[in-house]
Formats: C-alpha cells, structure tokens, sequence
C-alpha cells in the first residue's frame, strides 16, 4: 500500500511540475501562483475541517504554539521564493531542464544540515557535489567552463536555494503542528506573500470565477494538495528513508511527461548533464537515510 501512496505522490508532483506552462500562457507567473495557492489553501483547510484538526492544538500551551506558527510562517515565505523562482524560470528555460535543476535542493538542504545543525560530512555528499557542479555545467547554454549561467539557469538555482533550505527545516514545524496543518500555513503563507508582490507590481489581483477555477489552476491545485497527501499517507506504511529514495524519480516523472506534453528533445550533451544532476539526486537521498540511521 505504502508503494502505492507514494507512486501517486511522485505522479502528482511530477505531472504538476510540468503543467505550470500552460496557465502562463494567459497569465502572469504571480497571477498563476496566486490562483493555485489560493485553491491549495482552500482544499487543506477543508481537510482540516473535517479532519477536526483546525486548531493546530494551540488549546495545549497556546502561546507556545502561536510562536511556532509565527515560525513556520517566517520559514514558509522564505521558501515561497523557490516556487517564485522556479514558475519565473519557466518562461526560459524547457520544463524537461527546469526541473532536474531545480532539484538539486538537497544539495543545499544537507548544506543547511551541516552550517546550522552541525551535521557531519560524509563521502556521498562530496561526490554528489561535484557531479552536481559538472551537470549544471554541462546543462547551461553557456559555454562549458564559463562562469556566466543563462537566465533560466539562474533561476532553477535560486529556487534550489530556498527550497533546499527551508525543506531542510521543514521537519521542525511539521513534528511541532503536524504534516497536514503545515501544510495549510505553508499554501496560505504562499498565497499571501503571491499577492503581496502582485500588488507591488500594480497587476490584476481580482480574478472572476471562472479565472480562478480555470481548469489548468484547478489541476494545478488538485495535483499539488494529492502529491502533499498522498506523500503523508505513504510515511503510514513504509519508512521515510525509502519514501526519500523512491522521490528522486519524480525528476524522472517530469521529464517524460514533459517531452510527451511539449514534444520537447534534449541535445545529447543535455541528456548527459540531467544524468549526473539525477545520479547526484541519488547521493543526496543516500547520504540523508544514512544520517538518519546512524
């Protein structure tokens, strides 16, 4: 059952990775984040609703737990910038390189782990560093050995950031709140922050009803909520190290979806690039369950 929950996980993550493409082509990104987020928060605070879960248990040691959801807003909007990058980095760069660069986060999540958890450093991640350095240079359209990356590149590796740092944090509001009521901070969190720098760019912010169920948002939405969900209920059956493991084929997901959708085609040095990012995604989810069980 465990296999189950997370193959739909890394089906809905990987399809959703892909389908921000279409939206963008009647929208701005920020309109397009501010619509989805808006239904996500709306889905998991159903859930909560009729989980009974809506008080995040703030009845036991509520200042201590309003404090906590003050962190995990603060540690939410930090890494709304990784989906603010990686939605932007879509109007240049193909979805099928967008995504293996974008998930290069766990390089910076077990870079977190050892500035401000004083993790130790293991051989896996050394080498996962390395391949990772040698694939984003191989994917860059730059010339090899430059040091100048292109703009979709850029922003693939700004995302990586800020998802790899705060993801990396993640664990300590979720053991605090609960999976699914972090869940619901981190889409309204989304949601606002979206809206905030959409006012700031004098864009349209109030959308008809038919915009904000327009079928590629509402997919979008349906797919994120299911991917977090099903992710959740896989964590029941089988331990988190192999549900990590298992993840990293959400990049691989993304990529045949991609050239099935968009007909895109990769250049063989492309291909090669995804390869070492993608080997490198492997070291990264083995270092971590090999920290996790020692």
């Amino acid at each position: 059952m465990g296999l189950i929950f997370i193959s739909l996980s890394i089906l809905s993550f990987g399809l959703s990775n892909c389908l921000w493409v279409y939206p963008l082509r009647q929208f701005s990104f920020l309109q397009v984040i501010v619509l989805r987020s808006f239904l996500t928060t709306v889905f998991f605070g159903c859930f909560l609703v009729i989980g009974s879960l809506t008080h995040f248990g703030i009845e036991s040691n509520g200042l201590a737990q309003i404090v906590e959801i003050g962190k995990a807003v603060a540690l939410c909007a930090f890494s709304f910038f990784g989906l603010y990058f990686y939605v932007q980095s879509l109007k240049f760069e193909k979805v099928s390189l967008a995504v293996p660069i974008s998930s290069i986060s766990g390089i910076f999540g077990v870079l977190a782990g050892i500035i401000f958890l004083h993790e130790a450093v293991i051989i896996n991640f050394i080498g996962a560093l390395l391949l990772v350095l040698i694939g984003v240079n191989i994917v860059n359209s730059t010339p090899f050995g430059s040091y100048r990356l292109s703009k979709g590149v850029s922003y693939n590796l700004l995302a990586a950031f800020f998802w790899g740092i705060s993801f990396a944090l993640f664990a300590i509001p979720i053991k605090s709140l609960g999976a699914i009521s972090f869940a619901f901070i981190l889409e309204i969190t989304v949601f606002v922050c979206s809206l905030i720098l959409l006012r700031i760019e004098n864009l349209k912010w109030w959308f008809p009803i038919h915009n904000i169920f327009d079928r590629y948002i509402l997919v979008l939405a349906i797919l994120g909520f299911c991917g977090v969900l099903f992710y959740n209920l896989s964590l029941i059956y089988i331990p988190v190290t192999e549900a990590s493991l298992l993840g990293v084929l959400t990049t691989v997901v993304s990529i045949i979806i991609a050239a099935l959708l968009y007909k895109e085609r990769l250049t063989r040095k492309q291909y090669i690039g995804i390869t070492f990012i993608i080997v490198a995604l492997a070291l990264i989810n083995i270092n971590w369950c090999e920290l996790s069980t020692s």
